[in-house]
């Protein structure tokens, strides 16, 4: 595979993504909502090294209280009290331990293009399996070029591990397909790849969105510049042009 990524964070971000994914256990039709699930499954929820509600009230019956039950609330006690008093934030977790803080999935941006299809369990599921991905990128200090060439790496890495191509599968344009059946399109890339973005809280554009043409994830830098994070075209890194993509023009 051509690419930077490689010669960059892609590596070590696309090893622990992997690790972390293995931790993810094999989802189901009827699988629960993330915070449920997250709740029944405390190994999945350290491996992301994510905060635990359930776990939280429960371990910590004064914190529950004085704010309630409230998942929120919970974490801001964590995050402006707990970690400085040594609590734990989810099972097996070290005292003070920092926490991946995802955008949830009700708040992530262009809900409704990132789902597409996908039932609201379906999308969950995708949605799980983003985490693993993401978990490690947002614990990591990168950049976010370097954040944008972990995304690509492990979303190739994913569909040259176990990927199909199809244009005609259910969920071949949508992340349920791709993160979850392992047969999508571009178009099922790009909105895996937004998805991951999404979480992280990276802005983005679906260039080409709903045409028969080479889709990918347009992102505005910092500097005012535009990255192209495309794992199906093989490239991650500055627009060229305005929409011009260097593999494809």
């Amino acid at each position: 595979m051509k690419g930077k990524w490689f010669r960059r964070a892609g590596a070590l971000c696309c090893a622990l993504a992997l690790t972390a994914l293995t931790a993810l256990p094999q989802a189901s039709a009827q699988s629960p909502y993330v915070n449920d699930y997250l709740a029944a499954h405390p190994d999945t929820a350290a491996a992301l090294e994510m905060f635990t509600p359930s776990y939280y009230a429960a371990a910590y019956p004064d914190v529950a209280g004085a704010v309630g039950a409230d998942p929120d609330a919970l974490l801001q006690h964590y995050l402006t009290y707990g970690m400085q008093e040594g609590r734990t934030p989810y099972q097996g977790a070290a005292p003070g331990a920092p926490v991946f803080q995802p955008v949830p999935l009700e708040q992530l941006a262009n809900l409704d293009s990132l789902k597409k299809k996908c039932s609201d369990e379906e999308f969950a599921q995708a949605y799980l399996v983003a985490l693993g991905i993401t978990s490690p990128i947002a614990m990591a200090d990168l950049t976010r070029e370097e954040q944008l060439y972990c995304v690509a790496s492990i979303l190739r890495d994913i569909f040259d591990s176990e990927g199909t191509y199809s244009m005609s599968a259910d969920h071949y344009n949508d992340p349920y397909g791709y993160l979850v059946l392992h047969t999508a399109s571009c178009a099922g890339c790009t909105r895996a790849t937004g998805l991951c973005l999404s979480i992280l809280g990276i802005s983005y554009e679906h260039v080409n969105e709903n045409q028969y043409s080479h889709q990918w994830c347009r992102v505005p830098m910092e500097d005012g510049s535009y990255w192209i994070c495309d794992a199906y075209g093989l490239y991650c890194g500055p627009e060229p042009a305005p929409y011009l993509h260097p593999y494809l023009n």
